[in-house]
């Protein structure tokens, strides 16, 4: 049995599902050899237009196996979170967008895999959890970086400090999911968020995505890379096809 469920289907989504349900989805050596490996191809492959990212069996990712960790030394704990840290890297700027569909726990590093979505779509029973603490640990797979843009500095700081576990609803309020939809709807839900973004403009879609990972910036960094990329839509063809179909009063087309 795959660890990892990976689907190119026909409508240019690519689904990538963490496939340990007996593990509530935990990620193991397995589980991230599988992803560093096969993440590229997917996202690299021009026949996919944007990327699921969930779990089977109910659950989206119950974090790192705590099991696995067992015996791990300081130089071999390095070692593993620079194999994580290819993933989230790889998540966060891939050019295509990325979807999440959350059932279920998305607790610890599965969180931070949860966060990394452009659109993070979570069903009404979901849990987002932040326990870190309570295995001696610390926030790991890009959370101190995605936790304090998404909820804010003074939320994200209490929710880290006491380990917060929080429900669908709440997560949604503070930011840390974007849409709340009903239970077994997540994926559903998620695939119709990503074909509505991979229909976008692919090139304006990848710089836009790439400056608000950048940002805050300064305003005078914001206008010139304003300058330059919209130089570039021009030269990419797309500002053409925008402009014929608002001429032509048809939806346009960015992927022929």
């Amino acid at each position: 049995m795959a660890v990892v469920n990976i689907e190119r289907r026909a409508d240019g989504i690519g689904r990538v599902a963490i496939n340990r349900p007996d593990k509530r989805n935990a990620l193991n050596d397995d589980v991230r050899n599988t992803l560093i490996a096969e993440l590229p191809k997917l996202l690299g492959d021009d026949a996919v237009h944007a990327v699921l990212l969930t779990g089977e069996g109910g659950h989206f990712c119950a974090g790192g196996d705590i099991a696995s960790m067992e015996g791990l030394d300081s130089k071999g704990a390095r070692a593993r979170m620079k194999a994580n840290h290819q993933i989230v890297r790889m998540i966060a700027e891939a050019e295509k967008p990325v979807v999440t569909a959350i059932e279920g726990f998305a607790v610890g590093a599965g969180a931070g895999l949860a966060m990394l979505g452009d659109t993070a779509v979570i069903a009404e029973g979901g849990t987002i959890g932040f326990p870190f603490f309570k295995v001696g640990l610390i926030p790991d797979y890009g959370i101190l970086h995605t936790l304090p843009r998404r909820a804010g500095g003074a939320k994200a700081r209490q929710l880290l400090l006491y380990a917060k576990m929080v429900k669908a609803p709440d997560a949604v309020d503070m930011g840390l999911a974007d849409e709340l939809v009903a239970e077994g709807k997540a994926e559903e839900t998620a695939i119709e968020r990503a074909l509505t973004l991979a229909a976008m403009p692919p090139f304006a879609f990848a710089i836009a995505k790439q400056q608000l990972g950048l940002a805050p910036v300064k305003l005078e960094e914001a206008l010139e890379m304003e300058a330059l990329a919209q130089a570039g839509c021009f030269g990419a063809g797309e500002f053409q096809e925008g402009f014929s179909a608002f001429m032509e009063k048809r939806a346009p087309v960015f992927r022929k």
